[in-house]
């Protein structure tokens, strides 16, 4: 009931919960700045843990940033760049999402 709670009140959807796979997904129907670092202490908080953060997002990376559209809220690239950089749905992996200043995505081919 906790996580589901937590993902409700961050992004205002039901959540998709599925604790045999271990595994919740959440749908952000509007431009909503990303608190990578909230969703992962409100997690644990919930008795769960944390095996990783995906999210898919349409996005552009270049210079070594990732700035997710449209709220133009950025972050660095971990790892290499996928090879189309312009503005596209993709997947991303979350790193260091525990310290706000170090947190980078990681194109997911």
């Amino acid at each position: 009931m906790g996580l589901e709670k937590l993902l409700r009140g961050l992004y205002g959807t039901a959540p998709q919960i599925d604790l045999d796979r271990k595994l919740a997904r959440a749908r952000v129907p509007q431009p909503t700045k990303l608190d990578f670092f909230a969703l992962g202490d409100g997690i644990v908080r919930s008795n769960m843990g944390v095996g990783g953060i995906r999210i898919h997002v349409s996005a552009t990376v270049a210079g070594g940033k990732v700035t997710v559209l449209p709220t133009g809220q950025s972050f660095p690239l971990a790892g290499s760049p996928p090879p189309e950089p312009g503005p596209r749905r993709r997947w991303f992996r979350v790193k260091d999402w525990q310290d706000r200043s170090r947190t980078a995505l990681e194109a997911v081919p």
